[in-house]
């Protein structure tokens, strides 16, 4: 009876531990998402202006994983070798951006061949839903001043996607979000006369088909390596126009699921 009784006691304990081991785990995951909200990137492009040279104005939606860093390399096993200016702070619209002296410095290098910008994850859906006329105006003097100092820059608008955590951004779901973020998406990029970049339909694909592979991270708003990879593809797609050939970088995602991305890319673009 007594050996009976150290066992539970012992099992007791193994599973009080096991829990506590999960739940300082995942306090850890969260804790570091939370830094990363208040990261920044900036850099100026390294190659001469005969170089293909990349413009990044964005937020964590775009440094989460180095998803900067993954476009570049995808593009290099493409044989293509991109020269990056960027700058990516957290939580930041276009509005913010446009008084920021780093996104200033940033588009000021000129002679970009490309631009990819992306505004807060749920701007273009408060646009559709609330008729926001800031968030175009602020759009349109982004595209100015990246014009004015790359006049034949392609500038390219990020349609984001949706997610379900801080309760779909007030939106209430993450349809009724995507919903609203694809209606307002093209009709800004149709309004300031951009290409869009849709990034969210792609995540609805491998939502649909294949849930066992989980684009975001533990707040269910940002992008796993996963969600990264997925996006840098679809952006190579769009920025190229030439199909993937050879061997593609998988940027430490395994390969069966990033040759899965890669198609999606694909189909989504097409």
């Amino acid at each position: 009876m007594r050996d009976y009784q150290n066992q539970s006691a012992k099992s007791g304990y193994f599973v009080i531990f096991a829990g506590m081991k999960r739940f300082l785990t995942l306090l850890l995951v969260l804790f570091l998402c939370a830094g990363a909200l208040h990261a920044q990137k900036f850099a100026l492009p390294q190659g001469g202006y005969d170089q293909l040279r990349v413009l990044l104005v964005g937020n964590s939606f775009t440094y989460f994983h180095d998803c900067d860093s993954m476009l570049v390399q995808i593009a290099r096993s493409q044989g293509k070798e991109i020269h990056l200016g960027e700058y990516l702070k957290g939580g930041q619209t276009f509005g913010q951006h446009l008084n920021l002296p780093a996104t200033s410095s940033a588009i000021a290098a000129g002679s970009y061949h490309y631009a990819f910008i992306q505004d807060l994850s749920y701007n273009a859906a408060l646009y559709s839903r609330d008729g926001r006329k800031d968030i175009l105006e602020n759009t349109l003097e982004l595209k100015r001043r990246i014009l004015q100092a790359s006049p034949e820059c392609h500038i390219i608008l990020e349609r984001t996607w949706s997610y379900e955590g801080a309760d779909a951004a007030g939106f209430g779901s993450a349809a009724n979000l995507d919903r609203h973020l694809a209606k307002g998406a093209a009709r800004i990029a149709r309004k300031a006369r951009l290409q869009l970049s849709p990034i969210g339909e792609g995540f609805n694909i491998v939502r649909s088909e294949r849930p066992d592979i989980n684009l975001f991270e533990p707040d269910n708003k940002h992008q796993s390596a996963e969600g990264s990879y997925l996006k840098c593809c679809i952006n190579y797609l769009i920025m190229t126009g030439e199909p993937f050939h050879g061997e593609v970088a998988t940027c430490g995602i395994d390969a069966e699921t990033a040759a899965y991305l890669r198609d999606v890319a694909v189909r989504t673009v097409k």
